[in-house]
C-alpha cells in the first residue's frame, strides 16, 4: 500500500531559544495498492538500485485493476527494457528460483 499525503508546513522561530517550530498540516491524502498504478504511473529507475521502482507524480496516478501475477509481469517488463536487460533479468530469476 502506498499511502500520498499533501501537506503544509507553518513555522515560527522562538525568540528566546532561536529554534525553528513547526507544524504540519495535513491537507489532503489518498492510499494506493501499488499494484493497481498504471504501467504508465511506474518506473523501474537503476539508479536506485537493485529492485527499486519509482513512481512519476503520486498525486495524480491512474488505477488499472489487475491480477497480482499481471503485476509481476509489469515489473519484469519493466526491468528488462531498463539498462539492465534480459540477460541480467534472467540471472536474478535464476538465482532467486522465479523460473520453475
Amino acid at each position: 500500500m502506498i499511502l500520498s499525503i499533501r501537506h503544509r508546513v507553518f513555522s515560527t522561530r522562538d525568540e528566546d531559544t532561536k529554534m525553528m517550530m513547526g507544524v504540519m498540516e495535513v491537507i489532503d491524502f489518498n492510499a494506493y495498492d501499488l499494484k493497481y498504478l498504471s504501467d504508465t504511473d511506474l518506473s523501474y529507475n537503476p539508479a536506485l538500485g537493485t529492485g527499486q521502482i519509482q513512481v512519476k507524480d503520486i498525486h495524480y496516478v491512474t488505477i488499472i485493476k489487475r491480477t497480482t501475477w499481471e503485476f509481476c509481469q509489469l515489473l519484469d517488463k519493466k526491468f528488462i527494457a531498463s539498462k539492465k536487460g534480459y540477460r541480467l533479468w534472467l540471472e536474478y530469476a535464476e538465482q532467486n528460483g522465479w523460473i520453475k
